[in-house]
C-alpha cells in the first residue's frame, strides 16, 4: 500500500453522509443477496408444489438476477434527470408489492415474472444508493461512505442463508416470500423517513430515458472509469463463482450438512464486512489504488491455492481458510473502485452507477453455469475464479491506470 495523496472532499450545502443514512442506504442495496439467497433452500420444494422441473425454479434466480441490470441501467439514468428519492420510493414500493404476490403465485411462469419484476425493483435500491454516496462526498469521504455502507449491508449475507434454512422446513417458500415482503417495508420506510433529496434540481441533467445511451455512450470513453468499473464486476465474479458453487463444493463433495453450510457460508460473508470495516481505518493511511492493489493480490493469490487444492485435494482444512483470504480481498476492492469509478463520471453519476451494477450481474450471469461444468466442483470454481482475478487485475493495472503512471 502506498501514503495517501488527496484529501476529503465534501460538497458545500450537501446532507450529511451519516451513519444513519448510511445504514439506510446499505438496507435499500441488500436486494441481492435478500432476493437470492434466502429462498435457495426451498428451490426443490417450490418444483414439487408448482409441479415443475428443478431447470425451470433455477430460471427464478436468472429472472432476478437479469432484472437487477436491467433495472439499474434504466434507473440509474433516470435519476441523473429526475432525482434520487422519488424513484427510490417507488422502487422499493414495487419490490415490496412483487415480493407479497409471489407468496401467492400459483405457476412457475408467475414466478419467473414476479422474480424478473422484483430484480428490476431492486436494482433501484442498489444503483441508486451508489449514486447517492458520490453526490455527498468525494475521494477519501466517499471511499470511507462506500466502506462503512459494505460493513452494514455485510449482515445481509451472512443473515440471509442462515434465516433461510431455518425458515425453509418450516414456512417454505411461499413464507420466505413473505418475510422478504416484511423486509421490503422497512425499505419502504427507511426511503422516506431516511434519506433525503442528493441531487438538487439545478445539478439535474435533461432528457431522462434519451440519456441512457449517450450517457452510457459517454462514460463508456473514460477510460479510468471502465478499468475501474471493470475491475470490480469481474471482481465480484470471483466473489459469485464461489458462491454459484458452493453448495456443490461444501455439501456435496466435501460433506458438510446444510446447517454447518450455512455457517461457512455466513463466516465467509463476514470476512467481506470484516474487510469493509478495516478499510475505514485503512483509507486514513494508504491511497485507494493501494488498497485496491493488496485486494486484487489477495483475490489472485487464494484463488491460485484454490486451483492447487481442487487438483490436489481438495481438503475442507484448506478450501475454507483459502475463500476466506479471496472474499477479504474483495472487501477491500468493491467499496474503494467504486469510489475511484464514481469519481470519474460526477457529471452522470446515475449512469455510472447503472453502468457498474449492470456489469457486476452480467459478469455474474457469465460465471453462474460455468461453475457447474467438469466432475470436480472444487476445481472448477476455482479455475473460473482465478480467471475472474486475473481479468479484475488486469482491468486495474491496465484499464484503470492514471496517465501519470
Amino acid at each position: 500500500m502506498t501514503s495517501p495523496q488527496q484529501p476529503q472532499e465534501q460538497p458545500a450545502g450537501a446532507p450529511a453522509l451519516s451513519t444513519t443514512l448510511l445504514a439506510a442506504l446499505a438496507l435499500l442495496s441488500a436486494a441481492g443477496p435478500l432476493g437470492t439467497d434466502m429462498y435457495l433452500p426451498t428451490l426443490v420444494r417450490m418444483a414439487g408444489e408448482l409441479g415443475t422441473t428443478s431447470s425451470m425454479t433455477q430460471f427464478t434466480l436468472s429472472a432476478f438476477m437479469i432484472g437487477m441490470a436491467v433495472g439499474q441501467l434504466l434507473i440509474g439514468p433516470l435519476s441523473d434527470s429526475y432525482g434520487r428519492r422519488r424513484l427510490l420510493i417507488g422502487g422499493s414500493v414495487v419490490f415490496f408489492l412483487t415480493s407479497a404476490a409471489a407468496a401467492f403465485a400459483n405457476s412457475i411462469g408467475l414466478v419467473i415474472g414476479l422474480r424478473f419484476l422484483m430484480g428490476a425493483a431492486g436494482g433501484t435500491g442498489s444503483v441508486l444508493s451508489r449514486a447517492i454516496i458520490p453526490d455527498l462526498a468525494h475521494g477519501r469521504a466517499a471511499a470511507r461512505g462506500f466502506s462503512v455502507m459494505m460493513a452494514i449491508q455485510g449482515f445481509a449475507p451472512v443473515l440471509a442463508p442462515i434465516l433461510g434454512g431455518l425458515l425453509a422446513e418450516p414456512i417454505g417458500w411461499r413464507g420466505i416470500f413473505a418475510v422478504l415482503a416484511g423486509f421490503n417495508l422497512l425499505m419502504v420506510a427507511a426511503a422516506v423517513f431516511m434519506v433525503p433529496e442528493s441531487l438538487p434540481a439545478a445539478r439535474r441533467a435533461p432528457g431522462g430515458l434519451r440519456r441512457l445511451f449517450p450517457s452510457i455512450a459517454m462514460i463508456s470513453r473514460r477510460r479510468v472509469f471502465v478499468g475501474h468499473a471493470l475491475s470490480m464486476a469481474v471482481m465480484f465474479g470471483v466473489m459469485f463463482s464461489y458462491i454459484s458453487a458452493s453448495p456443490f463444493v461444501l455439501q456435496r463433495q466435501l460433506g458438510l450438512r446444510s446447517t454447518m453450510y450455512s455457517l461457512a457460508f455466513a463466516a465467509n460473508a463476514v470476512m467481506v464486512t470484516l474487510a469493509s470495516i478495516l478499510n475505514t481505518r485503512f483509507i486514513k493511511h494508504f491511497s485507494l489504488r493501494g488498497i485496491v492493489r493488496t485486494g486484487l493480490t489477495l483475490g489472485f493469490v487464494g484463488s491460485v491455492g484454490l486451483v492447487l487444492n481442487g487438483l490436489f485435494g481438495p481438503w475442507l482444512w484448506v478450501t475454507l481458510p483459502l475463500l476466506s483470504v479471496t472474499v477479504f480481498g474483495m472487501g477491500l476492492v468493491m467499496g474503494n473502485a467504486t469510489a475511484l469509478g464514481a469519481a470519474q463520471v460526477r457529471d452522470a453519476a446515475g449512469a455510472g452507477s447503472a453502468m457498474m451494477g449492470a456489469l457486476q450481474f452480467l459478469v455474474a450471469g457469465i460465471v453462474s453455469p460455468l461453475v457447474g461444468l467438469g466432475s470436480n466442483p472444487a476445481l472448477t470454481m476455482a479455475v473460473v475464479m482465478l480467471v475472474c482475478a486475473v481479468l479484475a487485475n488486469a482491468a486495474h493495472y491496465l484499464v484503470a491506470r492514471p496517465t501519470s503512471e
